[in-house]
């Protein structure tokens, strides 16, 4: 399939031009490279070059790299059979760089509790009813242990409360 803008690109920019045709050759290509992997690995790899007797791969994982490792002499043997003129003798594999960096993304510390309770929290109890207001006592007994700086939880606390 040519692409009509290789032409006119190729007039305005050679360099522009070139580059498209390479972009659609690789297109045309990864095709091609898909259909001698298993579905888990086309999606997990891409086609960057076939020239110079080296295919040139990009991978997702470590695990990919070692998983093409592997089964480099077959791939290429399979490589050479569809494509004689083109034959490679190795494969580059390469990790795709991005990968590593969203592992590097930190999680945001957790906001410690503080007390005292406000005081709207202790008015809204107070109107509330049933297990609605227990919770909110809970909550407030809770945030006044951590104003305290106390050891002993609310449920220590309510046992030495009943035993009085």
């Amino acid at each position: 399939m040519k692409c009509r803008y290789g032409t006119a690109l190729q007039t305005l920019n050679p360099a522009l031009g070139a580059l498209v045709r390479q972009g659609l050759e690789l297109r045309r290509r990864q095709l091609d490279w898909n259909a001698l992997l298993p579905l888990e690995a086309q999606e997990r790899s891409w086609l960057l070059s076939w020239h110079g007797g080296c295919l040139q791969i990009l991978v997702e994982s470590a695990a990919w790299l070692s998983w093409f490792r592997r089964r480099e002499k077959s791939i290429c043997r399979n490589w050479n059979k569809r494509f004689p003129e083109e034959a490679v003798q190795r494969m580059e594999i390469t990790l795709r760089p991005w990968q590593r960096q969203e592992r590097r993304k930190t999680v945001p510390p957790v906001a410690g509790i503080s007390g005292p309770a406000p005081e709207a929290l202790r008015q809204l109890a107070l109107q509330s009813d049933g297990r609605l207001r227990n919770s909110l006592l809970r909550l407030i007994a809770t945030l006044d242990q951590a104003e305290t700086g106390t050891n002993d939880s609310t449920k220590e606390k309510g046992t030495r409360s009943g035993d009085a």
